[in-house]
């Protein structure tokens, strides 16, 4: 496990640096599609107790989330405004994550104990998959753009000159327009 998590630092970076380049929804669509259909054989893997395929299986898990730890801190923010972005995201994440992340476990072992079925945590991350597929397809492509409610940014001080230049003489139009 250890080896796994050392391993999803890089991917979580790569798949941030990927959001950056093609977008954020392919990036979490990807994991989201990954998870759909490598649950029952990372799963299956994981259930051999055998050290190699343990450990493929957790990779292959470890690689899904890293779309999602990796993409995550960048799309959330641009979900809403200035004035709210703080707070509705703090309350957002927080409450997902306890009500979700922190009862799965229980929850799955729950599922197994009731029906019997090892296989059924892989059905519930098949089934949170799809319902991140809809999400991710619900969600507004926030790649390249300011977050709502954001001033202009520049990228060096010609820009920032030129953009003064741009709004000095706008407001020299509308002060002369005034006159």
């Amino acid at each position: 496990m250890l080896i796994v998590m050392a391993l999803m630092i890089p991917m979580t970076l790569f798949a941030g640096h990927l959001s950056d380049k093609i977008g954020r929804k392919p990036v979490m669509l990807a994991g989201c599609v990954g998870l759909l259909a490598l649950s029952i054989l990372a799963l299956t893997l994981i259930r051999t107790g055998a050290l190699l395929p343990v450990f493929i299986g957790m990779l292959m898990l470890g690689a899904m989330l890293s779309t999602f730890t990796g993409v995550m801190p960048s799309a959330l923010p641009a979900l809403f405004p200035t004035r709210i972005r703080y707070g509705a995201l703090a309350i957002g994440f927080n409450v997902s994550v306890s009500l979700f992340g922190g009862t799965t476990p229980l929850v799955t072992a729950w599922l197994v104990d009731a029906t019997g079925n090892l296989m059924t945590p892989a059905y519930y991350l098949m089934g949170a998959s799809l319902i991140g597929i809809v999400s991710v397809c619900a969600l507004c492509e926030s790649a390249r753009q300011p977050l709502p409610g954001s001033a202009p940014c520049v990228a060096s001080h010609e820009e920032a000159h030129a953009l003064s230049r741009v709004k000095r003489a706008a407001v020299s139009n509308i002060n002369r327009a005034r006159a």
